[in-house]
This record gives structure tokens, sequence and C-alpha cells, in this order.
């Protein structure tokens, strides 16, 4: 009789899954069975358990050891299986050790497995210790624990003992190890050793699906689209790790849609990972059609799905979509600010990502590394170094100090604000230098001017043997770039095609940069036809290279090129062309290009492509066209965009704009002297020589210098230089009669005007 009335348990159970029906129906028939025993109670603490329902679970215990029945291996499985908290697993780990079970390993990997997901690893590691009765469930367990806390190398360690102790390696033990493991080559060890013991394709679907996971986190997405085509039945999940595996959005939608379309469930781990394959204007429409899913299946409320809608949106700079998301979310993380923190930023509104930061500190949320990440960006790009001082202090604060990635950010946060002697600082306190730091202070040390001191910097590198990489090669020929030294850079060029960097996107597309800036276009021809068409970066230097040399038409021609073999334009491309109409005066295609962005490629205009058009428009004269562009960006102006304007005013007399220009200037950066000197032209130009006394009165009072303009050029080995009324070298003479020569060439040509070629 009790036997049936156990089994009759189980069944309702199974086909009615709510805890409330479950807890009421189970406890009527208790009480209608004579003498329950210990199996029917084994049943009903097994079916409270599994809907994770500890309160029933403890008092269905209680009530069997008030009735005197002796709880057995499978009492405490289920009840160890029924704890959610610490708390209550602390509780079941104390009747164990009190009844003598603690010894058993099928009940000890329960409670490591409780002790894991609840973040205690001390205790887990304490029970794994204490337990002599080992087998590969244990280990396993002890395994996934490390793994899901993020402690990967202990991980491995326990793998390795597995297989020293000769514990038979199941689908189990392979799916904890695998998420652990950072490196693809250890990673093909673990597939291959998969393949061989017939574990994968039809066997262990979510082994497969680990695998994949592991490619796409090792940067190898082929590898996990071959996984993922093997899978007979791919699940969910498997769906879930294919949509990250995508090279692009569109893929990544395909994907989506199929999905979709065979009716499987989606989770929220299928819509994080479609949102992040799809930031970028062109995906707005199937975005929000997403989104509307997400409204309509109530992902919508998820928190991490809220995340992923911010940072998408911020992505495609759409600020008021991401602003709407995040002030609907009924919950926010840490995870949400930072998001929202890092939208802000990266679409130019630095006080709106600030004040988020604020605010986030006054709800005391603990900033993660991420938030200082993004907020560090932000000061970066406002070139404060009060505020870089203030972040810094928070990182020291939360303890990331500790952190590569930290450290190197700092270092190119205090480089941006030109505090190259903070930077400088940070870099000589670290202990262990790394190849990634030296990386980073060289690139600030360019970004500064100091070039000689960059390249110091490499020769350090290369005496210390370390490993150097292409990015390593093409931040020192910036440096020979900028300094146009085509000799040094020559050398640097043949150093890199000795240790096989000659195929390297980085160093290709750097050295198109460096023949171009150094006046060599025909070399850079040459590097360009020679490289792979797929290298993105490449085909923009070549763009930018032809317009700083005047060669518009050389540059619309490479353009065009890009479509034929297939290469998506970006941001940068479109910098080069419209720069290449701001130096010929092609308004009218330039304001074709700038159209075409959003309109062909879904590309949103950022700062430098307004500062284009605001330029162009000030060269011919269109102020008011240029002013009327800075007046309906979506994007807040900087500092630059209003110089333009006001050096524009200056040249063609348009007081009202400049003054405009100017009172934006000084709010922007009080200190400026640019901004008196522009200013001061402007009312010499329209003979206001009282203002133009007042503002050198204001400048000398504010101890404001301009520093002379500057420039050089290497002949041979000696670099020579030259000031503004410069007369100290030695061949002044010759230098000036060329000057006039040339001059006098330049009054020749026959003055270009603005009819409907340019217009």
């Amino acid at each position: 009789m009790s036997w049936a009335k156990t089994v009759d348990r189980s069944e309702f159970n199974r086909f009615d899954p709510s805890p409330v029906s479950v807890s009421t129906r189970s406890r009527v028939r208790i009480i209608d069975t004579h003498n329950p025993d210990i199996i029917t109670y084994n049943a009903l603490i097994s079916g409270f358990a599994r809907f994770s329902q500890p309160g029933p679970v403890f008092e269905l215990f209680n009530d069997l050891r008030h009735l005197g029945l002796v709880p057995d291996v499978f009492t405490f499985s289920s009840l160890i299986k029924g704890c959610c908290s610490l708390r209550e697993n602390g509780v079941a780990h104390g009747v164990c050790l009190r009844l003598g079970f603690e010894r058993r390993a099928f009940i000890v990997s329960g409670l490591i497995e409780n002790y894991a997901k609840n973040g205690d690893m001390e205790s887990a590691e304490r029970c794994f210790e204490e337990c002599f009765c080992v087998d590969n469930v244990l280990y396993t367990a002890m395994l996934c624990g490390y793994m899901w806390n993020g402690e990967f190398e202990k991980g491995k360690e326990v793998f390795a003992d597995m297989r020293g102790l000769g514990f038979e390696l199941n689908e189990f033990s392979l799916t904890g190890v695998i998420g652990a493991l950072f490196d693809i080559k250890e990673g093909e060890q673990i597939h291959g050793f998969a393949v061989k013991k017939g574990l994968l394709y039809s066997c262990s679907l979510h082994l497969n699906n680990a695998v994949m996971s592991m490619y796409s986190r090792c940067g190898s997405k082929v590898d996990a689209i071959k996984v993922f085509d093997e899978i007979p039945e791919p699940d969910v999940v498997s769906w879930t790790e294919r949509i990250g595996a995508a090279c692009d959005g569109e893929e990544a939608l395909e994907c989506f849609g199929i999905l979709h379309s065979i009716g499987l469930d989606i989770n929220e781990y299928t819509l994080i990972n479609v949102f992040s394959a799809i930031g970028g204007a062109k995906f707005l429409k199937a975005a929000k059609q997403i989104q509307a899913l997400c409204h309509k299946t109530g992902y919508l409320q998820v928190v991490s799905v809220g995340n992923a809608l911010v940072s998408m949106y911020g992505k495609s700079r759409q600020m008021h979509d991401a602003r709407h998301i995040f002030y609907d979310m009924i919950y926010r993380d840490s995870v949400s600010w930072n998001s929202l923190i890092s939208a802000c930023s990266e679409n130019g509104f630095v006080s709106e990502a600030l004040e988020a930061f604020s605010r986030m500190s006054d709800l005391a949320l603990q900033p993660t590394i991420y938030t200082l990440f993004s907020i560090l960006e932000t000061v970066s790009n406002l070139k404060c170094t009060k505020q870089a001082m203030q972040i810094h202090s928070h990182v020291i604060k939360c303890g990331f100090m500790i952190d590569d990635s930290m450290v190197s950010s700092l270092i190119i946060a205090y480089g941006r604000c030109n505090s190259m002697d903070d930077s400088k600082r940070i870099f000589g306190e670290i202990d262990e230098v790394n190849l990634a730091h030296m990386k980073v202070m060289m690139t600030n040390l360019v970004h500064s001017g100091l070039y000689a001191d960059a390249l110091n910097l490499f020769q350090t590198i290369w005496r210390s043997c370390l490993e150097v990489d292409g990015k390593t090669f093409s931040i020192v020929f910036k440096a020979f770039g900028a300094m146009t030294d085509m000799e040094q850079g020559r050398a640097i060029h043949s150093l890199s095609l000795k240790y096989g960097f000659d195929q390297d996107s980085f160093v290709e597309s750097a050295l198109i940069d460096i023949y171009c800036k150094c006046g060599n276009i025909g070399d850079a021809v040459k590097i360009f036809r020679s490289m792979s068409t797929d290298n993105l970066a490449g085909w923009n230097a070549m763009v930018i290279g032809y317009a700083q040399h005047g060669c518009c038409q050389e540059a619309f021609k490479i353009f065009d090129e890009m479509s034929e073999f297939g290469v998506e334009p970006d941001e940068i491309t479109y910098i080069g062309v419209l720069t290449s109409c701001c130096h010929a005066g092609l308004l009218k295609k330039a304001r074709y290009y700038f159209k075409s962005m959003f309109e062909l490629h879904g590309i949103i205009p950022c700062l430098e492509h307004y500062a284009c058009m605001v330029d162009l428009l000030g060269r011919v004269g269109l102020l008011e066209d240029a002013k009327e562009i800075i007046d309906h960006m979506p994007i807040q102006p900087d500092v630059h965009l209003w110089q333009i304007l006001l050096s524009a005013c200056s040249i063609h007399r348009h007081l009202e704009l400049g003054r405009v220009a100017a009172s934006k200037l000084l709010e922007l950066q009080p200190e400026n002297e640019s901004t008196y000197i522009l200013l001061s032209n402007l009312y010499a130009s329209v003979g206001m020589w009282g203002a133009v006394g007042k503002l050198r009165k204001e400048m000398k009072e504010k101890v404001l210098h301009k520093e002379p303009g500057s420039s050089w050029i290497q002949v041979g080995r000696t670099i020579h230089n030259f000031l503004v009324d410069d007369i100290s070298h030695p061949q002044n003479k010759e230098v000036y009669v060329e000057l006039i020569r040339l001059y006098g060439q330049m009054l020749t040509l026959p003055e270009l005007e603005l009819d409907g070629v340019f217009l």
C-alpha cells in the first residue's frame, strides 16, 4: 500500500508541476497513508526539491525525524538539492555531519555544488578535502564550482588530478573544464579527446554547446560554426552560441530569424547575443522589431536584456532610445549604469556621463571595473586632469590597480589629458611591465609629440626580448611618420619584413600612412596594391593619404573600388573622402557623401564628419550654413568645431558669428590662447582696434602665450626646424629667395571661382 501511494505521488509531481499544487495534494495524501515509510518521504522531498522549495523540504525532513524514521542517502541527496541559500546548505551540511553522511561522495558533491553556486568556495574546498571516498562525480562538482566562480586555473588543476587518478572523464567533467579554457590549443585538445571518446554530436548536446562557446571565446568563430553544423538537432543554447559566432550583424539576424521560425523558445541570452551583434544604424529597424518581441514575451523587464538594449542603442547613436530603455527599467544594476555611461561617452554627452556616474555613487552602487573603464574614457575625451585624478582615486579605493587593463587605461587617460608626468609616474610604478603597458605608453608619447621617447621605449622592448606584435610596429611607424623620417621608417619596415609582419593588417596600414606622410605616395600605392583586399584600415590609410596630398580624384577612385571588392566603408573612410572634398572645395560632392553615409551604409555622422562639413562651408564663405549644421547636430559640438567656425569668421570678417563662436569656445576652454588670437584677428580685420587692445590686455593678465608656429624638413640625416619669421637658419637667404619665387608662381595662377563645379 505504501509503495503504491509513493508511486502515485511521483506521478502527480510529474504531471502537475505547480509547487502550490504539489504542496497541497502531497500533504493530503500523506495524511491518508498509514505508517508512511522513508520511501514515501523521499519521494515527497524529491518533488519539492525539484521545484526549489526549501521550506516544505525541511518541514518534511523534520516530520520524518519526529516519526522516528531514519533518513538515508536518497533523503539527504534531495534535502541538499532543495537548498537555495548558503544558510540552508549550511544547515543541511550540519545534519549530514551529525548523522554520519559527510563521507558519502554522492551527498558531498551536492554540498560542494551548493556552496560553489553561492560563491563560498572555501566551504566547498573544505568539503572536498574532508571526503575520502572520492569519485569522478565529486571531482566534476569541484571542477564546475571553480569554473562558476572564475577560478579557472584551480579548475584546470582539478581536471589534471582527475586524469592522474584515472577517473572516468565524461561529458560533465569535459563541459566543466572546457568552460575554464581561454587558450585555443588547450581547447582543441579537449575537443579532440571528446571526439575520440564519442561524446560529441548526437551524444551530448551540452558538451557540443560548451565546445562552441570555447571556440567563440578564443576568437575562432569559424571553428565554432563547424561544431554547430555537425549538431543534428541544435537547441536554443546551440543557436544562441551560433548567433554569438556570427561574423556580422546580418548573419546574426539571419540565424535569429531561423531560430524564431522553427519554433524554439528564445531566452535572455539569445537576445543579448543578437543585440550585441547588431549595433549600428543600418540594423535599427530590425532592432526595433526584436525589441517589440521582447516586450511581447516579457523579456524587456529582464535587466540583462535591458542593459544590452541600452548598449546597442548607444552604439547606434540613438541616445533618445537608450535613455528611454534605461529609465523604463524596473531594476537597474551596475551593468545598467555602465551601459548608459558608455553610451553617453561614445556619443559626446560627457556631462551626462559624469552625472550618471555621480548618481550611481549616490545610490550606493559599487562601481565595477567596467564602470571605471567607461568613465575614464569620458574624462579622457574631456581632457580634464583633475577629474582623471578623481577617477584614479576610485580605482585605488576599489582595489583595481592590480588589473593590467585598468593600469593601461589610466596611462592612456592621463596621456589624453596632456598630463604626461602622471602617465609616466604610473608606468614607472608598475612592478612587472609587459608589452601591453609598453604599447600604451608608446602611444601616449607619440600622441604628445615625444617621438624620440617613444622610439627609445621601442628600443627597450627590443633589448628586453619581449615578443613584439604588429601593433607595436604600427606605433613606431606612426612616430616616424609624424617626424617625416623616411630613412628610419624604411629601416623599421625592413625589420618588420624580417620578422614576418609583412601581411599584418596593422603593419600594412601603418606603412601606407608613413609613406604618405613622408611624401612618397608611389611606395604607399605599391604597398596598398600588394595588401590583402579585406584590410579596411589599409583602404582608409590610402584614401586619407590621397586626401592629404590633394589628390581628390584618386581618393574618390579608391572609395569606389572598395564597393567593387566588397569592402564596407566605415566612419574613417568617410572622413577621408570628406577631407578630399574640403581641400578641393567640392561642396556638392561633400554633401552627397555626407548624405550617403547613413542612406547607403547606415553610418551615423560623428564630430569629425561634421567638422569636415563646417570647415568646407567656412572655406567657401557659407558661414550661416556652417552655423546651421552645428545647431542641428544630434551630438554636442566640441572645441574643434567652434575653432573651425571662428577661424572661418576671421577670414571672411563675419563679426556677429565670430563672437558667438568665441563665446562658446571660452565656455569650453577659458584658457585657450588660440581663441583670443583668432578673435583679435577678427576685430583687426574689421578695424576694431580698441577691442584688439582689450583682448591683448586680457591675455597678459591671464598670462596666456601663443606658441609660435613651427615646421621642419629632413634632408639626408639632418632635420631643419623653422619658426614663424625665423632668420636663424644658416641658409636663410636662399630659403626666402625660394619662398618669394613660389609666391610669385601662386599669384600667376587663375583664381578659382565658386561656380557650379564646386558648389
